[in-house]
């Protein structure tokens, strides 16, 4: 049986997510496990670089709305789970997914994370990246929060990009998290 490229791809997202998560349930003791669950929604925008024959093309990166659910098992405050999905509002609007892991540390009443993703976009472009970010929260244990955070991402495969050439964005999102 023969995948399309798209396929590949998600199936490569699903089985680094899953040997991530699996590690990170690894050498523990048995014992009644807890989730606790966070919800963010936040609109991005930016600065996009990317390249058209021997040209480097700069302008806006397509406003975004992110919503991400993040995952902490048995307590660990320091790492989060997080399957992600983007929404593209401008230019060709479309869907994409952003499963990422990300650190978290807690200062005063800011929560601070650094995480790294892989968006894939998958209707009705398909692009595959790679993104790291920063960000933060206050105040960091209400149940209603406000984030911000600023990320880089390259695609480098999709049908949608030129070929031999990839497309970086700089973005900064603001929103707000509501926890359980």
């Amino acid at each position: 049986m023969r995948l399309t490229p798209l396929a590949r791809v998600l199936s490569l997202v699903g089985a680094l997510w899953l040997v991530g998560a699996l590690g990170a349930l690894g050498a523990r003791p048995a014992a009644a496990q807890s989730l606790d669950v966070r919800l963010d929604s936040a609109l991005s925008g930016g600065l996009m670089v990317g390249s058209a024959g021997r040209e480097t093309i700069v302008g806006a990166s397509p406003m975004l709305m992110d919503f991400d659910a993040a995952f902490i098992f048995d307590g660990d405050e320091s790492v989060e789970w997080v399957l992600g999905a983007l929404m593209q509002m401008q230019y060709t609007p479309a869907f994409g997914l952003n499963p990422q892991v990300r650190l978290r540390r807690h200062a005063g009443p800011f929560e601070t994370f650094a995480g790294v993703g892989v968006p894939v976009y998958v209707a009705p472009l398909t692009r595959l990246g790679a993104e790291v970010n920063l960000g933060g929260a206050f105040p960091k244990d209400a149940p209603l929060a406000l984030v911000a955070s600023v990320s880089a991402t390259t695609f480098f495969m999709g049908a949608d990009l030129p070929e031999g050439s990839a497309v970086f964005t700089f973005n900064g999102a603001v929103g707000l998290r509501l926890t359980f």
